[in-house]
């Protein structure tokens, strides 16, 4: 049976997997789905979970993924902590085949007991999913080099003489992001400086230069989220007092543009709900809202 007649709520993902990849992009679903069912009784990922939590009633096994049938429907999930703070636990459902949103609910609220969830997350297609208790987490932006705006502003790209200019930038700009949107500030976290220094010496970091001096950075690599694969924006700065003036999105058209860039490749990333300015941002430079992330609370009462 072919995943899309087995599991419902990959329908999305696999039709963008088409649009994406032409007809090896399902191929890439279901190598991604079958990862995640072997963590079903792979120990060594439960383990990642219990060497450095210690919950109260848990069980090393309690965090391996779970493949669940009931009368009301099946699905695969796994527990997961956001941004890795363990106050902050939800249920990652991978697939599933409910038809009846309150049933979902009411399986992860019994199944996941032990950890007491107040939600779930499902991935679907951008506006697929609204209702009470439904709120978008984070949505994947593409575009293919060849597809990426030029911007209006002008921005140089240039390494970095001394890679501790760019831990410096990020350190403070997200030490503003505190004060300044501390709700944002909860849910992403900086780049470290060990990521910084070796994208630095893969020739994946970027410093943004205008005519006002270096206003900025950026840092592409390539990777994947989930099954999509391409090259990933993992890092995007641009220092307070040049906010505003289009230099991110002057910067990833820079990107797209440097000599030796495959045209048709993707470039990549996920965008909280909250980070209104890099949202236009992608917008701005051609990157298509492809897949979005939503949370669903398990609280009885939401449906």
């Amino acid at each position: 049976m072919s995943l899309a007649a087995e599991w419902s709520s990959l329908r999305d993902e696999l039709a963008l997997a088409d649009a994406l990849y032409g007809p090896r992009g399902p191929a890439m679903v279901d190598r991604w789905f079958a990862e995640q069912v072997d963590r079903t009784s792979d120990m060594s990922f439960a383990r990642e979970f219990a060497d450095h939590i210690d919950l109260p009633g848990v069980r090393m096994s309690d965090y391996l993924h779970r493949r669940i049938r009931s009368s009301a429907g099946k699905l695969l999930g796994g527990i997961r902590f956001y941004g890795r703070d363990i106050t902050r636990p939800f249920v990652e459902i991978l697939a599933h085949d409910f038809d009846d949103l309150d049933a979902l609910r009411a399986c992860v609220r019994r199944e996941w007991a032990m950890f007491a969830p107040p939600f779930l997350r499902v991935r679907a297609a951008p506006g697929r999913i609204a209702g009470a208790g439904v709120l978008l987490d984070e949505s994947v932006f593409a575009a293919r080099y060849r597809d990426i705006r030029a911007a209006g502003a002008e921005v140089r790209l240039r390494r970095f003489d001394r890679v501790e200019d760019a831990e410096r930038m990020v350190a403070q700009r997200y030490a503003r992001l505190g004060v300044d949107d501390p709700a944002l500030a909860r849910n992403i976290s900086p780049a470290s400086a060990a990521d910084l220094r070796q994208w630095d010496a893969l020739d994946q970091l970027r410093a943004l230069h205008t005519a006002h001096g270096m206003v900025g950075l950026l840092a592409v690599a390539p990777g994947q989220i989930d099954w999509i694969t391409g090259d990933v924006i993992n890092e995007e700065v641009v220092c307070v007092a040049h906010r505003g003036h289009g230099f991110a999105t002057a910067g990833q058209a820079a990107w797209a543009a440097e000599p030796g860039r495959d045209p048709g490749q993707w470039l990549i990333g996920t965008i909280d709900r909250l980070n209104t300015a890099s949202r236009k941002t992608a917008v701005a430079a051609g990157r298509r809202r492809v897949l979005d992330a939503f949370f669903v609370s398990t609280d009885p009462r939401a449906g």
